[in-house]
């Protein structure tokens, strides 16, 4: 079978063969270690930018450019994620997956010859972003083909390899700084992504390992009800496409015109359909919807530019490079005993998904304020690792959350949730950045920080207390 449609037939494949059945196991774990590395290697990495990168933006008057990159990286990594998924219909894992593989390298190998930030804003923020938004759908794609019973193990295992991933890479890239310098550290980064390519390489088509196992009716019926949903949610979606849509796009009417124009108006077409056929926009005329949306979106913003900018804080403080490093080590570990943590206890216990985030979020509001009121290494340790405890609260609810608010359309709230974080941070990094150019001080930079997690707090404080009136 082609490869590049392998898995658009595994519906129909599945149908015809109602005795095959995803492996479970098998190269399914080959795949699950394939993931693990992307995890890794996106994550841990990004996580030791502010160390590795510090004598950089030293370099080229502040830290100012820190946000700008960031935000830039958030953003493409959004965007390409959403593209990537529309991608998936048409081509395989495989496909999809080396192409964001191929950008992320090629970042990485751009990013060593950088010599100023608005270069670094486009190597390591656009093309390294674009590359890992890729490879996310591809992983969670392709994972979520090859597991079904064993699937919440498998993902705690890859998530404690991103975890560890996390602890381990600002020691190694500190070490690397002082062994071999700026350049050096940034090329051996980018032989250690190339295992990226490998990752891609291994997520084959899940129909290519099926196996075959006896007949059982509820797993035909299952199978035979998906397909025809799915086929009817297509045809659905075809039949409600309104071309009156795009009809409205000026020109239309006019028959005489010239090629460039035309050719203009189509392309705007083919955009407006493709977001047509994947956003589900009616989902913004529930306002507990938009409130949630807001409020997920805020506070991934402050999550992901506090990780970003407290080495440069720390730095400020007249810390060494270990030191840092220690900090930031202490905050990833206890990041990760939290999720252990979590994971223990609603396994026996069932928790209101929203109201753990909203309280995780009014912690982190307090404590960002708190990192900037004393510059002792005891008390920055502390609210660094009280911190990790709470962040694990942003980062594994938020899909919860989400589901809490649209229950039935979770791809299409997903879809919104990413398209709308990128922008956001598009928008409120480079902000930061401006706040902190003009006043030359972090303490501003995490006071935004912090108002960006009031705005969440605010907003749902709002929402529950007018869903309660109206629910009495």
């Amino acid at each position: 079978m082609d490869e590049a449609f392998a898995h658009l037939e595994g519906n129909n494949l599945r149908n015809n063969k109602k005795t095959e059945i995803p492996p479970d196991g098998g190269w399914g774990y080959i795949v699950c270690i394939g993931v693990g590395f992307t995890f890794m290697l996106g994550f841990g990495s990004s996580n030791a930018f502010g160390i590795l990168f510090n004598n950089f933006f030293l370099e080229q008057d502040g830290a100012s450019g820190l946000p700008l990159v960031i935000g830039v990286y958030n953003g493409a990594l959004s965007i390409a994620g959403f593209l990537s998924g529309i991608a998936l219909k048409k081509y395989s894992f495989r496909q999809v997956g080396l192409v964001g593989a191929g950008l992320f390298v090629l970042g990485d190998i751009l990013t060593i010859f950088v010599q100023r930030t608005y270069q670094l804003v486009f190597t390591f923020g656009v093309i390294r972003g674009a590359g890992f938004g890729v490879m996310i759908p591809v992983s969670f794609t392709a994972f979520n083909c090859y597991f079904t019973k064993k699937r919440t193990a498998m993902m705690s295992a890859n998530q404690t390899m991103s975890s560890m991933a996390s602890i381990t890479f600002p020691i190694l890239v500190t070490y690397l700084l002082s062994e071999y310098g700026f350049r050096w550290t940034l090329g051996l980064v980018m032989a250690v992504d190339l295992h990226l390519i490998f990752a891609m390489i291994v997520m084959h088509p899940v129909e290519w390992h099926m196996i075959k196992t006896a007949d059982c009716p509820e797993i035909e019926l299952s199978a035979t009800s998906d397909v025809k949903r799915s086929s009817k949610i297509k045809c659905n979606k075809s039949e409600a496409f309104d071309e009156s849509v795009v009809k409205m796009l000026p020109g239309e009417d006019n028959v005489v015109g010239t090629k460039s124009t035309s050719r203009h108006e189509s392309i705007q077409k083919s955009i407006i359909k493709v977001i047509y056929e994947n956003v589900e926009l009616d989902l913004l005329k529930d306002p507990r919807f938009v409130s949630t949306l807001i409020g997920l979106g805020f506070a991934f913003v402050s999550d992901v530019t506090y990780l970003a900018m407290e080495p440069m804080l720390l730095f400020s403080y007249g810390y060494s490079q270990m030191q840092v490093a220690t900090c930031v080590m202490i905050g990833a570990i206890a990041d990760l005993a939290a999720r252990f943590c979590l994971a223990v206890f609603t396994y026996f216990y069932n928790v209101d998904s929203k109201k753990l985030f909203f309280a995780g979020t009014c912690v982190t509001m307090v404590l960002r304020v708190a990192l900037v009121s004393s510059d002792n290494l005891n008390f920055v340790i502390a609210i660094t690792a009280v911190s990790g405890l709470v962040r694990c609260s942003v980062q594994v609810l938020f899909p919860l959350v989400l589901v809490s608010a649209a229950p039935d359309r979770f791809p299409a709230a997903l879809a919104l949730h990413i398209l709308f974080s990128g922008f956001l941070m598009l928008m409120a990094d480079p902000l930061i950045g401006v706040i902190y150019e003009t006043t030359g001080s972090y303490i501003n930079c995490f006071l935004a920080m912090s108002f960006c997690c009031l705005v969440c707090i605010v907003l749902w404080t709002v929402e529950y207390f007018v869903s309660r009136k109206h629910s009495s």
